[in-house]
């Protein structure tokens, strides 16, 4: 097994883009399918909460969240089951297996699939709530001091506080990210064992990633560049690189499960980026 250092990032990117290759157009389906229902639902909510000022009156509150409470009920009920899909797609085409973007709505052919996937998004919700909650604490504690030395007109000691709090809040904000990003491997657990404990499917990814949250957190920017072209198109090139990133995950994530992945690498070394 390899351990997730600059050459292995690599052959895992190279790999996922030489995968890309071989479908590269049914691939693009496959994440628009994914994506454009997720983007509908969206703009749904914002064209529904359009026009609601900053002093909105209490029918306009309760207009928001309404439409608020739509938005979360759409995005459960139909954006699970479509993540859900657009996994087995993914791991699919990873591991040189038969696969369609029909994949992505597979989880809709099935009442077992669909309620997997129900169940599998909320324990990862659930998993994630306590994590992203320490993220929170350390954010609103740490406003008490900062409020207090400015209040007290302490403004040297209010600056040095504040940059603590800034450094300490990045660090907590990263690995906080880190924690949660690992339970993305259970979708590939699930897929793997369609018949498992959905519960046992998400605890399982910590184990795994034991001793890689470094490793993780490397690999994740090392796709910044990606992120940052993604955003300066308005999303455009979103669509190739949200197949890059959930491609390599399927390479790391199996390696570090010992599972032999298949990697048809092009006849030249690619840079990484």
């Amino acid at each position: 097994m390899m351990t997730c250092n600059s050459d292995a990032r690599r052959q895992y990117k190279a790999t996922a883009r030489a995968d890309i290759r071989t479908k590269f157009w049914p691939t693009m389906g496959a994440v628009l399918l994914e994506l454009v229902p997720i983007f509908l639902i969206t703009i749904i909510m914002q064209i529904g909460v359009r026009g609601i000022s900053d002093h909105a009156t209490l029918e306009e509150l309760m207009r928001m969240y309404q439409y608020l409470g739509i938005y979360i009920v759409a995005m459960f009920l139909i954006g699970s089951p479509i993540e859900f899909g657009a996994k087995h797609y993914f791991v699919s085409l990873a591991r040189g297996e038969a696969c369609s973007p029909s994949q992505v709505l597979t989880c809709f052919t099935s009442g077992k699939k669909y309620l997997t996937s129900l169940k599998l998004s909320l324990c990862i919700g659930v998993r994630s709530i306590g994590w992203l909650l320490l993220d929170y604490a350390i954010i609103f504690i740490g406003i008490i001091p900062i409020t207090l030395l400015a209040l007290g007109e302490s403004y040297i000691a209010m600056i040095l506080v504040l940059a603590i709090y800034i450094v300490l809040v990045v660090v907590v904000t990263l690995f906080v990210a880190v924690k949660v990003r690992r339970y993305d491997g259970a979708y590939i657990n699930m897929i793997d064992t369609p018949d498992a404990s959905v519960w046992g499917a998400v605890k399982a990814c910590a184990p795994i990633f034991k001793g890689h949250n470094w490793e993780l957190l490397v690999f994740d920017l090392s796709f910044i560049l990606w992120q940052l072209a993604s955003a300066i198109t308005f999303g455009i090139v979103g669509v190739y690189v949200t197949a890059y990133t959930e491609i390599a995950f399927v390479h790391y994530f199996d390696d570090l499960c010992g599972r032999k992945a298949e990697m048809t690498l092009p006849s030249m070394p690619d840079m990484e980026l």
